[in-house]
């Protein structure tokens, strides 16, 4: 066998008034079962005790791998994370949101997807299981990961579940337990809609991080994660993992997540996210643009040609679009 060195990880937890659930985010760091990594935590000016369980929970873990940053003022999503990002340098980056949890092998399995000798990929991406602001399980995955949507609710009058990913119920202890799958499905297409759950079931190369992040820290204090993902998945491509290694949690004050656990298709927001994809692709556009030599340094003239026309393609009606799909094919 041959052997080589690691790449080491950075890990940005960014909080905003999250005093319930951020002190076992951190501990679910801590627990990785890859011990190589460093982890920055940014206060983004909260107004609950956030800072106060922090700072207990690192004094309780005694970790060095951990630092905490408070700001003092509220600045949103972008600029915290950005705050985060700076105070790191590893070569892969993951971000987690103060109220999810990570499995704690989610670093070992997400360094390894990468690491693999077929393809390599702008970032790595798991399912998730659904819990509740006590813990309690409810959903064992998404059903979308992976899937375009509105293909996936059609005419699907009758699908059938796979009984090995049903999960081992034990009644004596009053949990639920599940196999590891580790299938991967390399996702390539290049205009895209959502197939992913969140930030927090990722993995990023901090070059690509550094190409795509935005610049305005104000237009982005929400929806940070959509720009950066889209256009992570329309430079570089990304590796999906079939198993779920972290937690969401619904608590009742998700920003995106605001519709109950009905069953069925676990439509989780009311929102219709078609404005807000349109205005981040015009942004991705623009920055594209802005940037043309930036860019074109990184991905090359050609495919930065092919990435503006595909951009447009998907802001334009089905005709035009199919159109500069086909340009962008013959580049």
């Amino acid at each position: 066998m041959i052997e080589a060195k690691l790449p080491r990880i950075s890990v940005v937890v960014t909080c905003y008034n999250c005093r319930d659930y951020i002190a076992d985010a951190i501990r679910s760091v801590a627990h990785q079962t890859l011990r190589d990594f460093d982890c920055v935590i940014v206060d983004d000016a909260s107004t609950d005790d956030s800072v106060a369980v922090v700072q207990q929970t690192l004094e309780e873990l005694a970790d060095s791998r951990f630092r905490h940053i408070r700001l003092d003022r509220n600045v949103g999503q972008t600029g915290a994370t950005r705050r985060g990002l700076a105070e790191t340098n590893a070569m892969f980056v993951c971000f987690l949101d103060s109220d999810d949890l990570w499995n704690p092998d989610f670093l070992e399995r997400h360094l390894a997807a990468h690491l693999n000798e077929t393809y390599a990929v702008g970032f790595t991406a798991c399912n998730a299981r659904l819990i509740n602001g006590h813990d309690e399980l409810i959903a064992g995955g998404m059903y979308w990961f992976g899937k375009d949507r509105a293909r996936a609710d059609r005419d699907q009058a009758f699908v059938p579940i796979d009984a090995s990913r049903l999960p081992t119920l034990d009644a004596s202890r009053g949990t639920a337990g599940w196999q590891s799958h580790t299938p991967y499905r390399l996702y390539t297409k290049r205009v895209v809609h959502w197939v992913w759950v969140s930030t927090s079931s990722m993995m990023f190369r901090r070059s690509l991080i550094n190409l795509v992040f935005p610049e305005d820290d104000e237009a982005f204090r929400l929806h940070m994660d959509f720009y950066v993902v889209v256009m992570a998945q329309m430079v570089a491509g990304s590796l999906l993992i079939d198993d779920a290694l972290y937690s969401y949690r619904l608590h009742g004050r998700n920003g995106a997540a605001d519709n109950p656990v009905l069953g069925g298709r676990l439509h989780l927001s009311s929102r219709n996210w078609g404005n807000t994809y349109s205005q981040m692709l015009d942004r991705m556009l623009g920055a594209m643009i802005r940037d043309q030599e930036r860019f074109v340094t990184a991905l090359g003239d050609r495919q930065y040609r092919r990435m503006l026309l595909r951009m447009r393609a998907a802001r334009a009606n089905v005709l035009v679009g199919w159109l500069l799909t086909i340009r962008s094919w013959l580049i």
